[in-house]
């Protein structure tokens, strides 16, 4: 079987509020429902994926649970794992499978689901609840409170500003027994998306914890590699006419840029040595893509000279 991560498919952190988990439901939900997308079995498949991510991390029972699950036994995204280890055993007439959710799913919270609270006391009680998950031998479980040492992998989200400048982010993480505990995170100045971030002793047992940082977009910036595009809207008349534009780069500097006539929209103009600098510091560019803007409201004078733009075209158009 494939442990799903509800996570990922829902795009949050590990210590997502239940308010970020909702909000990112509802914005995927709508981008995915069926009624959006007649006949398209891809946006069918994301839209139940959803769903059921948001079944479990939208439940804060089912979330710990979940949570547990995953940091006990270090699975993540695409792993694969036996579930008759676990005690768990499909039966296809008993299931929630025709609900459209998954047998990951049901292997938690189906009708046949596991008993996990005896699986995760097992795995940190002494040696008379020895249950063989997770250690190495009877001897790795002395003592009643003892945890194996692991390495802990989790994924935290930052914008770009904060990558850019380096800082502090305060990284909540759910432990095995529910309790949450908060750790001062160290952001350097140019970490790139992708880029870990290792705090010895802060895994499990005294294990490590291994953090990877995926940079978010914000307030128009979006990175690529060490480049950055920058979305900047104009007018249909401007695009047309040409004009000049003032842009805010990463650092808060204000540049000068002229727009050509006929410029047309999703246009690039690079501004050479603004863009990203890392931690080495090499910096790439930036770009300007330009986006034509449509007025949402039109006056009545308006309207009309756009009707007469209308007919002058055509009329262009039919003389060739």
């Amino acid at each position: 079987m494939e442990y799903k991560d509800y996570y990922k498919i829902l795009g949050v952190s590990r210590d997502a509020t239940q308010d970020d988990i909702k909000r990112a439901y509802r914005k995927l939900a709508k981008k995915y429902h069926p009624d959006l997308n007649p006949n398209d079995k891809e946006a069918e498949k994301r839209f139940k994926e959803i769903n059921e991510a948001y079944q479990v991390l939208g439940d804060e029972e089912k979330r710990k649970k979940y949570d547990a699950f995953g940091n006990n036994f270090n699975f993540r995204d695409g792993a694969h794992f036996d579930p008759s280890q676990y005690g768990w055993s499909r039966r296809t007439y008993r299931t929630t499978s025709d609900r459209g959710f998954s047998d990951f799913f049901n292997m938690f919270f189906g009708e046949d689901a596991i008993d996990f609270d005896s699986i995760f006391r097992d795995f940190t009680v002494g040696q008379s609840g020895y249950s063989g998950f997770g250690a190495n031998s009877y001897d790795d479980f002395r003592g009643d409170s003892y945890t194996p040492s692991r390495d802990l992998e989790v994924d935290m989200n930052i914008d770009i500003f904060l990558a850019q400048r380096g800082g502090e982010r305060i990284l909540s993480l759910r432990r095995p027994n529910g309790q949450l505990k908060r750790i001062k995170v160290k952001i350097p100045a140019g970490i790139l998306d992708g880029d870990k971030i290792r705090l010895k002793g802060q895994g499990e047992g005294g294990g490590d914890l291994i953090i990877t940082v995926h940079i978010e977009d914000s307030r128009g910036f979006k990175l690529n590699g060490r480049d950055i595009e920058k979305e900047v809207y104009i007018q249909p008349w401007e695009a047309a006419l040409g004009t000049k534009l003032i842009v805010e780069t990463l650092d808060g500097q204000k540049i000068s840029i002229r727009i050509p006539p006929n410029t047309s929209s999703g246009k690039r103009f690079r501004i050479p040595g603004k863009g990203y600098k890392d931690r080495k510091g090499n910096v790439g560019d930036m770009y300007v893509k330009i986006m034509i803007e449509i007025p949402k409201y039109l006056s009545p004078e308006e309207r009309d000279l756009y009707k007469k733009l209308k007919e002058l075209s055509q009329g262009r158009r039919n003389r060739k």
